[in-house]
């Protein structure tokens, strides 16, 4: 039985940041390669995955919102700034950090999403 791509992004993310906190690479970039491959195909929608992230970005865990961001930019830029601007006031290390990061090359020009070394 396949899973539901909104709860496999939710326990991947997860697992990402546990794997990032423990200093699990291996666990951490084994969960961020997953999350890139459900983004691309929901990325590869009609709608770019406008619904699907629009809902995710919502989500009351922090690196969820995090990765709903990310790929919400696609379709939806001010809301994915705005939400990167409210991870960022949460002083969460590993989040605020990403969140800033991905403000600035916002704002320098240089932000890409990658999708196993492809960028769009």
């Amino acid at each position: 039985m396949r899973k539901n791509p909104k709860e496999e992004l939710i326990q991947l993310s997860m697992k990402y940041l546990e794997g990032i906190k423990m200093g699990s690479l291996s666990k951490s970039h084994a969960a961020h390669k997953k999350i890139h491959r459900i983004c691309r195909t929901i990325c590869e929608s009609e709608d770019k995955g406008f619904a699907f992230f629009s809902e995710l970005i919502k989500h009351e865990q922090p690196i969820v919102r995090l990765c709903a961001a990310t790929f919400l930019y696609l379709s939806d830029p001010t809301t994915a700034i705005a939400e990167f601007q409210s991870l960022e006031k949460l002083k969460s290390p590993h989040i605020s950090g990403d969140a800033y990061m991905n403000l600035k090359d916002i704002e320098r020009g240089v932000y890409k999403i990658t999708f196993d070394g492809v960028h769009s």
